[in-house]
């Protein structure tokens, strides 16, 4: 056999253990997303209020034990492929693999609506003077005929194209699906962290005064973002009340936050270190959380302090800096114990890290002080 034969056989086996390898990942991946290990895991984190971190970290192991099984499964068709002596078993393998491929791809492609779970469900914000604003997850064609049936002024998105790959498909399928049922439609594009939605949030501030109306409100699973939302028109204008059954990461579930552990210093009252964006937007700008307090030192953590003043005031949170260093006295701590006291509670309170000096100080201090009431 020629060294041009060997090469061109080498490359075939290549070629038919990637294609195989290809019809195996997309449709048990697809299995997966929806009725598998990724759709279980994420019901159960949302019944469970886990943090988007430990859900992100539990589903990176999935996947990556997924893929693991999945290079094992192709080696042993492969290994299969190879031994059978029979060219109608191996075309049949490939047709069936071909067709598994084709098909999943359709899905992924054009149907990604599959992999959004339908058992969200609405919510709403009860009618103030001005508007009606009703939360759930995203609507297909026969909701959206729903909505209009039930007299809706708008459906406002909050879907972006920045997430892929289903949300810009998704996006089509609903400003199709509008069109044909003669509803308007809203685009408000939020990312799923805190970073880059400064223009929607401004939008969102506007709506709150001069929308009128009945709209209906979604982002992808009717969670974070939709909460977002409704916590900015909440605080943005006071005559909207609130009613909402919305799903939401709750704090009282965690041990702790990326950076460290979560102290429970009274019932509503909880100090961390420093969020990460995903826990500030998971947890924190959501309205769950009604007054936010660092104790950071602008001396040590400026930069961080100025981001958080930020972060606060373009999500509407209340946000306080009291800052505590090194040299100052506990009597200056317990002024500052006194002034957190006062603020309405959820009050989550956090340094940098908690067990950096004046944070092991801050937290002596106050639980003394509770315990001497």
């Amino acid at each position: 056999m020629s060294t041009a034969t060997v090469s061109n056989y080498t490359l075939k086996k290549i070629v038919i253990f990637c294609f195989f390898g290809l019809s195996l990942v997309f449709p048990l991946g697809l299995l997966m997303l929806t009725v598998g290990p990724t759709r279980i895991l994420a019901e159960k984190a949302a019944t469970e209020h886990w943090s988007a971190s430990n859900e992100s970290l539990v589903q990176k192991i999935t996947v990556t034990i997924f893929l693991i099984l999945v290079l094992l499964l192709t080696l042993l068709v492969m290994r299969f492929f190879n031994a059978s002596k029979s060219n109608t078993i191996k075309k049949g393998l490939l047709l069936f693999s071909g067709i598994a491929l084709v098909s999943s791809l359709y899905i992924f492609s054009f149907k990604p609506k599959l992999l959004i779970t339908s058992d969200a469900t609405d919510t709403n914000i009860n009618k103030s003077e001005n508007a009606e604003f009703h939360f759930g997850s995203y609507p297909d064609k026969e909701k959206i005929e729903l909505l209009k049936s039930q007299k809706y002024t708008a459906i406002i998105s909050l879907l972006s194209e920045m997430v892929v790959p289903a949300e810009p498909i998704l996006i089509e399928e609903e400003i199709e699906n509008t069109k044909e049922a003669e509803m308007k439609l809203i685009s408000i594009p939020m990312l799923p962290w805190i970073d880059d939605n400064d223009s929607s949030v401004l939008k969102i501030k506007e709506i709150a005064h001069n929308l009128k109306g009945k709209y209906y409100v979604h982002c992808y699973l009717g969670k974070d973002r939709a909460n977002v939302f409704k916590n900015i028109i909440e605080n943005e204008n006071s005559a909207l009340k609130i009613k909402s059954e919305l799903s939401y990461n709750n704090i009282d579930t965690l041990k702790s936050f990326e950076r460290g552990k979560i102290l429970k210093l009274q019932q509503h009252l909880y100090f961390t270190p420093y969020p990460t964006d995903d826990e500030f937007f998971g947890f924190i700008l959501t309205g769950k959380i009604k007054n936010v307090v660092s104790i950071m030192d602008p001396k040590l953590n400026n930069d961080l302090i100025q981001k958080e003043t930020k972060i606060m005031k373009r999500y509407n949170q209340k946000f306080h800096s009291l800052p505590i260093s090194e040299a100052d006295s506990d009597k200056k701590i317990e002024a500052i114990i006194d002034s957190i006291l006062k603020l309405k509670q959820p009050v989550l309170v956090h340094s940098y890290s908690v067990t950096s000096v004046p944070s092991e100080r801050f937290t002596k201090l106050f639980l003394s002080r509770m315990k001497n009431k």
